[in-house]
């Protein structure tokens, strides 16, 4: 490119994500606007003309559009224009039926919601709570500093209260979401030559851009295909985490969570808290000491 990097990829890549990437993908903050104070004087006489004469809904064509701009940005800013899409899109589907919200109560249905999953890890093992979440109990082999005929003297400490959850399920989840259109799925090795004179300089930035992923990439390349699958074959690599978190500023309350990453992601979206790139696998409860 203009700058003088180059790729050099094992075989051609079905698609090149960085394509897709925009100024608004790597960064939130907004371009500053230069106020003027012609600009004030023409929003003024806006108002003023439209006040009087212009139903409360300006500028939207309807109440309708006014009521979901309203709810989409005031209130909680956790709230994402794909999450919006996806409601626009279940309000136009023939399943939504405005008479079925005579009686609804969201605290209500909530609950009902709630007690629905506790019924089905009842039935099926341990707990199952929200996005797949499951508490166990961990048994650990203490060691006594004795000699032990068989594992089963060796005396157990049972810890309670470990949640965590699949970690198949939350690469199915992370993978089928549209976020993961920005994911490398074959790696390269990345090269820069300022001139034609130069000798190439190799550019290490990215887990994508590594020489263990290629590797990693052409190894599963060789192996046997699995019977009747034209899929692509891919490296998913992750990247795990863990840390004490400390989560007041006053007391002791804190967890230890486990936490995974998608190398496929380039690092300028994983550091982006609002791209949701940090996915919780397990929070490890604390033992006593005792």
């Amino acid at each position: 490119n203009a700058f003088g990097m180059y790729r050099e990829y094992p075989l051609i890549p079905t698609h090149n994500p960085d394509d897709l990437l925009t100024l608004d993908n790597l960064s939130d903050i907004t371009a500053p606007q230069v106020v003027t104070d012609a600009a004030v004087m023409h929003l003024f006489k806006q108002i003023h003309t439209h006040s009087a004469n212009t139903p409360s809904y300006f500028p939207f064509a309807n109440s309708t559009i006014f009521g979901l701009m309203n709810w989409m940005w005031s209130g909680s800013a956790m709230k994402s224009i794909g999450e919006m899409i996806k409601l626009i899109n279940f309000l136009k589907s023939d399943d939504f039926k405005k008479e079925d919200l005579i009686d609804f109560d969201i605290r209500k249905e909530t609950a009902k919601f709630d007690a629905s999953l506790e019924d089905t890890g009842l039935k099926k093992g341990p707990a199952v709570v929200k996005d797949g979440w499951r508490e166990v109990e961990v048994d650990i082999q203490v060691p006594t500093g004795q000699a032990h005929a068989s594992d089963s003297d060796i005396p157990v400490f049972s810890v309670p209260g470990l949640h965590h959850r699949s970690i198949v399920e939350v690469l199915k989840a992370v993978l089928t979401d549209s976020a993961s259109r920005y994911f490398h799925y074959t790696p390269f090795k990345q090269f820069w030559k300022p001139t034609p004179e130069s000798e190439p300089q190799r550019v290490h930035d990215e887990i994508y851009s590594s020489d263990a992923m290629v590797e990693a990439h052409e190894a599963i390349q060789n192996l046997p295909p699995e019977p009747g699958c034209q899929l692509e074959r891919v490296v998913a690599a992750l990247m795990f985490w863990s840390d004490s978190t400390h989560l007041a500023s006053f007391g002791n309350a804190s967890l230890w969570p486990i936490y995974l990453f998608f190398g496929n992601q380039s690092k300028w979206l994983r550091g982006k808290p609002r791209t949701g790139s940090c996915h919780h696998l397990a929070y490890i409860p604390k033992v006593s000491s005792i």
